[in-house]
């Protein structure tokens, strides 16, 4: 069955944190060849008019067959310069608009590689931890859950050196805290709705 390798890993580039769009200053870095020139964007001027840009759905190049339009190379052209440039066809040359698309390729090439080389197992633990991690960035924790959450653990932890007749130990702070907390919370709160909506049975 046909996949829009595409598609999917423009979604992964937007969608996860820890591939998010990182401070380019005035270039994008090529992730193709040594030799690719990096994709320089000082000249860039979006109010020229000599170049018409073409329609969302056109085909600006293919990897491995699988077509990008435009309107997947505008979006990662968005993401990689944090808003500064969204139009593709107003990159200064063609070797500029080669090299973001080198860059696009690459985690398309990587994962027609992956399923190629990899085990059901292994894909699955994949899958796994991307929905994870995408699942954790939109469960929401309130600051008052993670506060509430704190006071219950220090509070315990205190009386635990108390009924032992240790030291009560150097704590951190609510804030030093705060984020570790909320991301054990939102977890938890993953877990107990996976558990919720599956079906496990002893047996």
């Amino acid at each position: 069955m046909k996949k829009n390798l595409v598609g999917v890993s423009v979604a992964i580039l937007l969608s996860v944190s820890g591939l998010s769009a990182d401070p380019l200053k005035n270039s994008l870095m090529s992730a193709g060849k040594d030799d690719t020139p990096m994709v320089n964007l000082d000249n860039l001027n979006l109010a020229k008019k000599e170049k018409q840009s073409r329609a969302g759905s056109a085909v600006v190049a293919t990897i491995n067959g699988e077509n990008i339009t435009k309107e997947q190379a505008d979006k990662y052209l968005a993401l990689r310069t944090q808003g500064r440039a969204t139009d593709f066809d107003k990159l200064p040359s063609n070797e500029q608009r080669l090299a973001l698309i080198n860059e696009m390729a690459v985690p398309n090439l990587a994962a027609i590689q992956a399923h190629k080389d990899l085990s059901a197992e292994e894909k699955n633990a994949a899958i796994s931890r991307f929905w994870m991690q995408k699942k954790l960035s939109t469960t929401k924790v309130t600051e008052e859950e993670a506060k509430k959450a704190y006071d219950e653990l220090t509070k315990a932890v205190k009386e635990a050196a108390k009924k032992q007749s240790k030291e009560e130990p150097k704590l951190p702070t609510f804030e030093e805290a705060k984020r570790e907390i909320m991301l054990q919370l939102a977890q938890d709160k993953v877990t107990k709705e996976l558990l919720e909506n599956g079906k496990v049975t002893l047996k």
